[in-house]
């Protein structure tokens, strides 16, 4: 099999990608969890500021829960329309309410940059720069407009364009922290989707590889054993020692493609052009069908007597199963560049290839996975033509 599905190691890895992306999006929640501090630390601001405040957090908290929520379960889901007013409008509120309450307040900016990223997600590039760049100007515009009004600066000596431009800080840049991490937790995810749906691809590859194969096997062996079981029943009156050796022939094909299944279940079978050759002499011979054989199979590389083994099978079925020929003509040429193998034989019944039949099309298949063609089809005068071309394959 081509690919594995993911065990082991792999497998690991990728989980513990997940858990990590996971244990980032907590990390960002804990962010958000260090902004009330400021109150306590600070002393700051007033009852009214602070209940307000506290408000307004607990619902960006529901908000942000809710949203990282979905996103897990469909990364890259984009945020519905009810779910960007309201967390814009909290996220806004938030950084205006907090400067309201003091200069420290640009510190709880940071939640409205998590909002921030929040909405974002999952839209185009040209929709979420417009939606960063309209929420920065706006807390810095409106924040200014506030600092201007309650700063005190004999006690804040920073003026309030400092203040200002820290909360559009805060928000222009938090909210890059938890796109980055819905970013690459959805890259791992999509990562891991699409290792097991080539691994689920590999599986389909294999299991057609393994039909193919075993048409090719069974395919040749059954139409053997059903031409020379009628042979020998009709020779059976009239030449028994005949019928006895196609008999024993019938045997003989029986086990050898036992023999092949079984190689083909251990992954370790072959089909020699040379032995493919020669059996098909026999059978040739057999139905009484002159056969000539032009060119050298040594001559050809060990890969390509392979792929050439199992095209001369599948045309020699193809012969006993849809023709009746009287002459077959077998060519091996091979070059540098490339080596052919063309099967031409007489006797094609009428409408024979305008079905390119099972084993015509695995053929192709196969000729394909080792950079090679397959060409099938009638020729002049009754004929039909089975040729593949193997590129380097004399070596």
């Amino acid at each position: 099999m081509d690919v594995s599905p993911l065990v082991g190691a792999e497998e690991r890895k990728v989980r513990a990608a997940r858990r990590f992306g996971r244990i980032g999006l907590l990390i960002t929640i804990g962010y958000l969890f260090v902004v009330p501090m400021t109150i306590a630390l600070y002393e700051w601001p007033s009852g009214g500021f602070i209940a307000a405040l506290l408000a307004l957090f607990v619902a960006a908290l529901v908000l942000h829960v809710w949203r990282i929520r979905e996103l897990t379960k469909s990364l890259g889901r984009r945020a519905p329309t009810w779910f960007m007013i309201a967390a814009a409008a909290v996220g806004l509120a938030v950084s205006l309410v907090a400067l309201a309450g003091g200069p420290i307040g640009f510190v709880w900016s940071m939640v409205t940059g998590v909002l921030l990223g929040d909405i974002i997600g999952g839209l185009r590039a040209r929709w979420a720069a417009a939606w960063v760049v309209s929420t920065v100007v706006a807390v810095f515009g409106f924040g200014y407009v506030i600092m201007l009004a309650v700063l005190d600066e004999s006690l804040w000596p920073p003026s309030p364009f400092v203040f200002a431009g820290l909360a559009a800080f805060f928000v222009g840049s938090m909210w890059t922290l938890d796109v980055e991490r819905l970013w690459w937790l959805k890259a791992v995810t999509d990562l891991d989707d699409s290792r097991r749906a080539a691994a689920e691809l590999a599986t389909a590859r294999e299991r057609l590889r393994l039909a193919d194969d075993l048409h090719d096997i069974l395919g040749h062996a059954l139409e053997v054993v059903a031409f020379k079981s009628e042979l020998a029943s009709r020779l059976q009156a009239a030449d028994p020692d005949r019928a006895r050796a196609e008999m024993d022939e019938v045997q003989r094909v029986a086990r050898e493609s036992l023999t092949e299944v079984r190689a083909l279940v251990r992954d370790a079978r072959s089909t020699d052009l040379v032995t493919e050759l020669a059996g098909a002499r026999a059978v040739l011979d057999s139905a009484g069908v002159a056969l000539v054989v032009r060119g050298d199979p040594a001559s050809v590389g060990p890969t390509g007597r392979n792929v050439f083994g199992r095209v001369l099978r599948e045309a020699m079925t193809n012969v006993l199963r849809h023709a009746e020929p009287s002459h077959c003509t077998i060519e091996i040429e091979v070059s540098d560049r490339q080596a052919r193998l063309r099967v031409v034989n007489d006797g094609a019944l009428p409408g024979d290839g305008a079905d390119p039949g099972t084993g015509l099309v695995a053929l192709g298949r196969y000729l394909h996975e080792h950079a090679g063609r397959l060409d099938a089809g009638p020729g002049p005068d009754g004929t039909f033509r089975v040729e593949a071309v193997l590129p380097g394959a004399s070596r």
